[in-house]
């Protein structure tokens, strides 16, 4: 059930980063995930907590630290981008506006046509300059409205992936959830490659097509890099299974994403990828309001038992 929850969350978590922009998807995603894991823990699991007020605000305080850290991690690389945006923005509006009357002064046969055409085929039609919106079924949605409900998505698959935890019984609970975990995402991964394959098998017709069709594992090339990311990843679901287990849904879960924390601290002192003093000093305060509201979470709630 684990990986029901994680392998989707992750394709939500891409969608929202290629078309709402990396800083305000993963604030929303990490914000999103200590909402939800906290109502999971406290109206649901009944974790108990000295004061419901209280816990409440200090979840507000890690969301909103954590919303700031995402974003002044990222505010260099979104003023220079939005700079060079600006150079050619009235074109993109001229051409939103031309596609818009063709829309509208399209016949009825066109505009049927329009809804049975392939989304790939529509979104080739549309002019080069107009990247900003998606025509699925003869509407129009923007990519970052999209985007950004793809982030709340994300963060309500994400912030319920260790949930069926809290329904396992004898030697499967604890550190031993994480070998059923494991088996969970890798089925559940192969299981939606399947699914991939057969649509392009149905839209093609061709089994040498289909495969072709499919992005390459870049064996070669990943291999390094990708096992150790995934024994990084490994060792931080171990942790997190633990601190579930013994803080509770709620305090364990929405703790561990302050792991923003740590990659902000490699983005600024190893990548360099914020500069301005102004914004790390933001990023700062950002991350200090992160730490106050986990301290005062974990002072509100008392332990939980055996992770239930």
């Amino acid at each position: 059930m684990s990986g029901l929850f994680w392998v989707p969350g992750g394709a939500f978590n891409i969608f929202a980063i290629r078309n709402a922009g990396l800083a305000i998807s993963q604030g929303i995603v990490a914000s999103s995930i200590v909402m939800v894991s906290f109502v999971w823990g406290n109206l649901v699991f009944r974790e108990p907590v000295k004061s419901q007020m209280a816990a409440y605000f200090a979840v507000w305080l890690i969301m909103a630290g954590l919303y700031g850290m995402s974003y002044f991690s990222t505010a260099e690389t979104l003023s220079s981008e939005n700079s060079s945006n600006d150079l050619h923005r009235t074109d993109e509006e001229k051409e939103e506006e031309q596609q818009d009357l063709m829309r509208k002064s399209s016949d009825s046969f066109d505009n049927d046509a329009s809804i049975t055409e392939p989304l790939e085929i529509q979104q080739q039609q549309q002019p080069i300059g107009n990247r900003r919106s998606i025509l699925i079924l003869g509407k129009t949605y923007s990519r970052r409205n999209l985007g950004l409900l793809s982030a709340l998505m994300c963060g309500l698959w994400g912030g319920s992936c260790l949930v069926p935890m809290h329904y396992s019984t004898g030697d499967t609970n604890g550190l031993g959830y994480v070998i059923s975990f494991s088996i969970g995402a890798l089925l559940v991964t192969i299981m939606l490659w399947i699914l991939r394959y057969l649509h392009q098998l149905f839209k093609l017709g061709s089994v040498r097509e289909a495969y072709a069709v499919l992005p390459s594992f870049h064996f070669r090339v990943m291999w390094l890099p990708g096992a150790t990311a995934g024994a990084l990843w490994s060792l931080g679901n171990v942790g997190s299974i633990v601190a579930v287990e013994h803080l509770g849904q709620g305090v364990g879960y929405s703790a561990s994403q302050a792991a923003l924390l740590i990659s902000g601290i490699w983005g600024i002192f190893y990548f360099r990828e914020v500069t301005k003093p102004m914004i790390i000093c933001k990023w700062f305060l950002s991350a200090f309001v992160t730490i106050i509201g986990i301290l005062l979470l974990g002072y509100e709630s008392s332990p939980a038992s055996g992770g239930r």
